[in-house]
């Protein structure tokens, strides 16, 4: 293991941790292509994986005071619910198609958002539970759960410290449930990569408080547009099939 193929992941770690904090999104989805550029998928998979829940329990500590419990009854089950249903079915779909698919909602749904169409057309509160499931749903289909999880939480007219709040402990709870499995499976790689996933999580710790120190000075608004830029994004790589 060379000095670079450290540096560059905990780099990565410590911007991706800044900038997601600001989106409710999680680490995977801009740490995991560069874990791969460096390392075997089945180490990457697993350091990614801890390192995610290892920061997610960090900004739970950070905003578990601001969580809607309310919101999380309301959907949260049926989020997870729906990622694992999504995962197992995985295998059977045409997960390219799908993804593109997605995509192209993810646009239309940030688009609608950043242009302050989303005001006015949110999702009636009788039938939201629908898009919860279908969050996780798909976020299970395609592995991309924090963006289709944060354009969801979009449609609640909520503090941006109860939005991350809300997403983090969710996501908490999808990743307590699966890690555990791929730390038992992979106890080898992880006594091998010990070092690795130190300096990566303590790097991903530090961009988190940096993070949360940038998140301070921005507004609810600002905070939504950032949101909506961030899925634009994600359903643009989803649409070109980059991730």
């Amino acid at each position: 293991m060379t000095e670079i193929n450290i540096i560059i992941p905990a780099v990565t770690a410590f911007l991706a941790a800044a900038l997601t904090l600001m989106t409710g999104f999680g680490l995977g989805t801009i740490l995991t292509p560069v874990f791969l550029l460096f390392y075997d998928v089945k180490i990457a998979i697993l350091i990614v994986a801890v390192v995610h829940l290892l920061n997610n329990l960090l900004k739970f500590s950070l905003f578990s005071r601001h969580i809607n419990t309310e919101i999380l009854k309301r959907f949260g089950i049926l989020i997870i619910t729906g990622a694992f249903i999504g995962a197992f079915l995985q295998g059977w779909m045409n997960s390219g198609a799908v993804k593109v698919l997605l995509g192209i909602s993810l646009i239309f749904l940030g688009l609608k958002e950043a242009s302050g169409l989303g005001e006015k057309a949110r999702l009636p509160k009788q039938i939201d539970f629908i898009g919860g499931f279908l969050s996780g749903l798909l976020g299970g289909l395609v592995g991309n759960q924090g963006a289709i999880r944060s354009a969801y939480l979009l449609n609640y007219n909520i503090p941006k410290e109860t939005f991350i709040a809300t997403a983090t402990i969710i996501a908490s709870i999808v990743d307590v449930t699966r890690i555990p499995l791929y730390i038992v499976n992979g106890r080898e790689i992880m006594a091998n990569n010990m070092a690795l996933l130190f300096i990566t999580t303590i790097s991903a710790f530090a961009g988190t408080f940096i993070g949360k120190k940038l998140f301070e000075k921005i507004s609810s608004n600002v905070f939504r547009l950032y949101i909506a830029i961030g899925i634009i994004i994600i359903g643009a790589l989803l649409t070109l099939r980059v991730i």
